[in-house]
């Protein structure tokens, strides 16, 4: 029963902002990058950085 309220006062602690905060942090850190991604400019981009630098560590594959 402890744990049952102590669930529920965590959720009720943040509130409404909470979930605002929530969501606005997996919109801009999830669904944003995987979005731009899918943007053929900036895959054309990536790749070109990609080509630029150098990658190649001995040693490690």
């Amino acid at each position: 029963m402890r744990e049952e309220t102590k669930a529920k006062n965590l959720l009720n602690q943040g509130g409404k902002w909470g979930a605002i905060i929530g969501t606005t942090w997996i919109v801009l850190n999830i669904v944003v990058p995987l979005a731009l991604l899918r943007i053929p400019g900036v895959q054309k981009y990536i790749t070109a950085l990609g080509d630029k630098l150098n990658f190649n560590f001995p040693g490690i594959g």
